[in-house]
């Protein structure tokens, strides 16, 4: 699968969650895992899937999302030039104006699907972060395409925006 092919090429998925929880650990802070089950996140997509999904609509959501992507950024596993495709791709994708576009993107030619993968999770972690009251210092790490949406609805809720220490 993709995640194998990732790892073949030297691409861990999910390392910088790993770092983080490393660094925590380092410094006795609290760990709090803070996103919905994946099993729920994989059902609730199954149930997205069979409601707003024809094949026509997939090959729409696989245009539309290609689209969106920025030049150049087209990864073929099997390729020999796969892990400099790769390392391409990721870097590109790590700006935070290509996620947000790809996210319109998804919301706006399959939104049941966004809600299930990138909507109600960001509600979820805002939900949990917004309890963490009892800390004076809270870091959240989340993927990149939840930060718009946690951060919109923790404002909403009167919380601070605190500038980014970090390039996003």
């Amino acid at each position: 699968g993709l995640y194998v092919n990732l790892n073949k090429a030297g691409f861990r998925p999910g390392d910088e969650f790993t770092v983080a929880m490393n660094e925590a650990e380092k410094i006795g802070a609290t760990i709090i895992l803070g996103d919905r089950d994946v099993e729920v996140t994989l059902q609730r997509l199954a149930e997205a899937l069979r409601k707003t999904l024809l094949k026509s609509d997939l090959a729409e959501l696989e245009q539309s999302l290609s689209e969106s992507a920025p030049a150049n950024t087209i990864v073929d596993i099997n390729d020999p030039n796969f892990k400099d495709q790769m390392s391409f791709y990721v870097e590109t994708m790590k700006n935070k104006e290509n996620v947000k576009l790809s996210m319109e993107q998804l919301r706006k030619v399959a939104p049941e699907i966004y809600q299930a993968m990138v909507g109600e999770r960001d509600a979820y972690m805002a939900n949990g972060l917004d309890k963490l009251g009892v800390f004076p210092t809270i870091v959240a790490v989340m993927g990149m395409a939840h930060i718009d949406g946690v951060e919109t609805i923790l404002q909403q809720r009167g919380w601070e925006p605190v500038p980014l220490l970090c390039k996003a």
